[in-house]
């Protein structure tokens, strides 16, 4: 994916205009503390705003060309530190896979002690903040009262709540939120998705550009996806109930997917109900289900999206997902016929 800019993450408000501000205008806050849902694009700003601090470009900043630029990227500027659980910052550091250690912040606080190497700003990118244990908040505390001259703490998380009241005082909040389809399109196929592909994987993310850009790229889940349309939503014989449900026998660790994508699917269904709006969602399926779609009353879009609920909970309870998928088939065949 090429490098975002400021003006992708418009979309999020004034907010995002006014932080480019502050940092051209060398007003930014000291500590950032960056909230929202898991695939907002918190760490995508994040380092962001890192390659704007550090970029040696004296016009648009960041350029995404200068060799600051590119070394944030690429993760190896000098004076951009980034801590995350499951990656200790010194070989002396105790590595844990379940939280940020005290010991990550101590080795943090003391390259923060020297001068930057290249004589500017120094980042302290801290993704998932509230992996941090107690004592590694307590700790990181103390530098966020007296924050060393130039330094700037870019923190991210999912879960303010679970931070230290103390940590959240001293630094300034932006909270992202679920971006809007449109926005998430536009981003896609500005990346070279094409616009099918981009339109579906807007759909299904649920406002997570970070699970658009995902979906989008996964080959794997395009195919299943294709698959499960023509199993459910093209043209259907019963013939073939025993050769798409063995295919499952073999394949139990998708299930969560297929019934994701079936969902999603009745979604899509419904939404055209509704609104009678035309896209090309509908073109993979079968002319008995675009006329479903058109005509159908609300209550059958209702029980086919109960029957892939209970399936799903029969999935939790161990029941063969062979017979899982032939009462489903049975069910879909049974609405659209």
């Amino acid at each position: 994916m090429i490098n975002p800019t400021f003006y992708d993450f418009l979309p999020q408000g004034e907010e995002i205009q006014n932080l480019q501000t502050q940092i051209r205008n060398n007003r930014m806050s000291h500590a950032l503390l960056i909230t929202g849902e898991n695939g907002t694009g918190k760490k995508t700003l994040a380092r962001l705003i890192a390659a704007t601090l550090l970029c040696s470009d004296d016009g648009n900043q960041p350029c995404g060309t200068c060799s600051n630029c590119i070394r944030v990227y690429d993760n190896e500027h000098p004076d951009m530190i980034c801590i995350e659980k499951g990656i200790p910052l010194s070989a002396d550091a105790k590595k844990s896979k379940n939280s940020i250690p005290i010991d990550d912040i101590r080795e943090m606080i003391r390259l923060s002690s020297a001068y930057p190497f290249e004589g500017g700003n120094r980042v302290v990118l801290i993704f998932n903040a509230e992996d941090m244990t107690i004592q590694a908040q307590n700790s990181l505390l103390k530098i966020l009262e007296e924050p060393p001259l130039n330094t700037y703490f870019v923190l991210t998380s999912d879960h303010p709540e679970q931070l230290l009241v103390t940590i959240k005082s001293r630094c300034r909040f932006l909270k992202m939120k679920p971006w809007e389809e449109q926005a998430i399109i536009h981003i896609l196929s500005e990346n070279g998705i094409n616009n099918e592909k981009a339109q579906l994987a807007a759909y299904s993310c649920n406002g997570s550009i970070g699970y658009a850009i995902e979906l989008a790229d996964d080959e794997n889940y395009w195919k299943l996806r294709n698959e499960i349309i023509t199993s459910f939503f093209g043209t259907q014989e019963r013939s073939n109930i025993m050769s798409v449900s063995s295919h499952w026998k073999e394949n139990k660790s998708d299930a969560d997917l297929l019934f994701n994508i079936l969902e999603e699917n009745i979604q899509i269904m419904l939404e055209y109900r509704i609104t009678k709006r035309k896209d090309n969602k509908l073109q993979h399926f079968s002319s008995k289900w675009r006329s479903f779609a058109a005509t159908a009353d609300i209550e059958r879009f209702i029980y086919l999206l109960n029957r892939v609920s209970e399936s799903r909970k029969q999935c939790g309870f161990n029941v063969s997902i062979q017979a899982i998928v032939e009462q489903l088939l049975l069910s879909f065949m049974g609405e659209v016929q």
